[in-house]
C-alpha cells in the first residue's frame, strides 16, 4: 500500500508528541456556532471497535456520533512531525490505525484511517480519500488523505487532520475547526482534490485541468457520470481490479501536476506487483490441485499394491467374491477421479505442467493394469471354486 505524504500547510505542528499527553485545550472557531458533542472516555479508546460501540450507545444519531469522534481526535491525537515525510511509516491501513491508537500521534493517513475505521464499525459507510490540497488555487507540495462518509444516502467530506488545528509561520495553533466536518463534496473540491474523480461524488466530475484552471462550472459537457452505481460496483472489486479501475479513471481525467503523476505511477507499479502476486497465487493454487491429484494417485497406488500382494497369495486369506469385485472396481473409479481432476486443470507454468503430465501418464498405465485385474476377477468369479487355483498359474509351452 502506498504511504501518503501530508503537506505542511494546514497540517499539525505540535509542541509535544508524547503518546500519553493530550494536546492543549482547543477552542472552537468563533465564526462557527459552538457544537455539542459527547466526550469519549479513555477506557474505550484502546481499539476502533470499543470506540465505535461506545459511540453507538451514547449518540442520538449518526451525525452526533461523527461529531463526537471528530472532536475527540482533535484533542487526543497529536500531529506527527517526525514522520510527516516518511512514506514507509505506515505499512497499510491497519498499521496506520494501530499506530495512531498506540502512540496517539499521526500524519494525515493515520487520522483518516482511524476515523474511517471507527465510522465503519459504527455502521456508517466511509471511505478514505487520497488526493492533493489546493492552497490559493495551486496544489500543495505533498499529497493528503481525508474521509468521505455517507449519511442519508448523501456523501459528505470530513478532514480530521485539518479540523484539529493549523500551522502559521511555523507555529502550531490547536483549534477545533468545524469547517472540515461534513463538507459538501463540490465545495470541498476547491481545497481537497481527490486523485480519483469517482470520489468527487458528482454526476459531472471535473477534470484535473479544469480544476487547475479554476473552471468550477466545467464537467457538464461530458455524459452524466452515474457515480453511485460506479461506486457500488467499485466496492465489490478485488484489490487488483480496483487499482486497474482507479488508474484508468485517473489517466482519463488528466495528469496536470507531479502529485497526480506520482499517484498514477504508484498505481501502475502497484498493478505490476499485484499481477505478479496474483500470478504466483494462481500457480500455487494449481500446484495445490496437482498435489491433490498426486496424493490421490499415490493412495491408489498403495491400494493397488495391497491388491497385488493379495493376488500373489492366490486371494488368501479368502474374501467374498463381491468384496474382491468391489475392490478392483473401486480402484477403477479412483483412477477415473484422478484423471478427471487432472484434465480440468489449466496449467501455464512449465514446471507444473511437467508434473501434471507425469501424474496423468502414470495414472494411465495404472488404469490399464486395473482393467486387466477387473477382467481377471470377473473370470475368477465365473470359474468354479475347484478350478480357481489354476487361474493363478501361467502355463507356457
Amino acid at each position: 500500500m502506498k504511504k501518503l505524504l501530508c503537506g505542511m500547510a494546514g497540517c499539525l505542528l505540535l509542541l509535544s508528541a508524547s503518546a500519553q499527553q493530550k494536546k492543549p485545550a482547543v477552542t472552537p472557531v468563533s465564526a462557527v456556532p459552538v457544537k455539542t458533542y459527547a466526550s469519549i472516555p479513555d477506557s474505550v479508546t484502546g481499539t476502533s471497535a470499543t470506540m465505535a460501540a461506545w459511540l453507538v450507545s451514547h449518540s442520538e444519531n449518526k451525525t452526533a456520533l461523527l461529531r463526537s469522534l471528530y472532536a475527540w481526535m482533535s484533542s487526543h491525537i497529536n500531529y506527527d512531525m517526525v514522520n510527516t515525510f516518511q512514506p514507509g511509516y505506515y505499512k497499510d491501513t491497519a498499521d496506520a490505525i494501530n499506530k495512531t491508537l498506540q502512540t496517539r500521534v499521526a500524519v494525515c493517513e493515520g487520522y483518516a484511517s482511524l476515523y474511517m475505521d471507527v465510522a465503519r464499525r459504527a455502521g456508517i459507510p466511509a471511505v478514505l480519500v487520497t488526493g492533493y490540497p489546493l492552497t490559493g488555487g495551486r496544489p500543495d507540495n505533498a499529497s493528503h488523505a481525508w474521509v468521505a462518509v455517507q449519511l442519508d444516502n448523501e456523501w459528505k467530506m470530513i478532514d480530521p487532520t485539518w479540523g484539529a488545528g493549523s500551522v502559521i509561520n511555523n507555529k502550531y495553533t490547536a483549534r477545533l475547526n468545524w469547517k472540515h466536518f461534513l463538507a459538501e463534496p463540490h465545495e470541498y473540491l476547491k481545497t481537497h482534490v481527490p486523485f480519483d474523480p469517482l470520489f468527487q461524488f458528482s454526476e459531472y466530475p471535473l477534470r484535473h485541468d479544469e480544476i487547475r484552471d479554476g473552471k468550477w462550472g466545467g464537467g457538464t459537457d461530458q455524459p452524466v457520470f452515474v457515480f453511485r452505481d460506479t461506486l457500488a460496483a467499485f466496492s465489490k472489486l478485488s484489490p487488483l481490479a480496483k487499482s486497474e479501475n482507479m488508474a484508468a479513471r485517473i489517466g482519463r481525467f488528466g495528469v496536470t501536476n507531479q502529485l497526480i503523476s506520482a499517484e498514477l505511477t504508484f498505481l501502475i507499479n502497484q498493478l505490476t506487483v499485484e499481477r505478479q502476486n496474483a500470478n504466483i497465487m494462481e500457480q500455487n493454487r494449481v500446484a495445490d490441485q496437482i498435489n491433490e491429484c498426486s496424493r490421490l494417485y499415490n493412495r491408489l497406488t498403495n491400494d493397488f499394491n495391497e491388491y497385488v500382494n493379495f493376488r500373489n497369495k492366490q486371494f488368501a486369506p479368502a474374501r467374498p467374491d463381491q468384496e474382491i469385485r468391489e475392490w478392483v472396481d473401486g480402484m477403477s473409479r479412483q483412477s477415473d477421479d484422478v484423471e478427471r481432476k487432472a484434465r480440468k486443470l489449466t496449467v501455464t507454468d512449465q514446471g507444473n505442467r511437467r508434473v501434471l503430465m507425469e501424474v496423468l501418464e502414470a495414472n494411465t498405465q495404472l488404469k490399464r493394469r486395473i482393467a486387466d485385474e477387473q477382467a481377471f476377477v470377473g473370470k475368477y468369479i465365473k470359474t468354479g471354486k475347484m478350478f480357481r487355483k489354476s487361474l493363478f498359474y501361467k502355463v507356457s509351452f
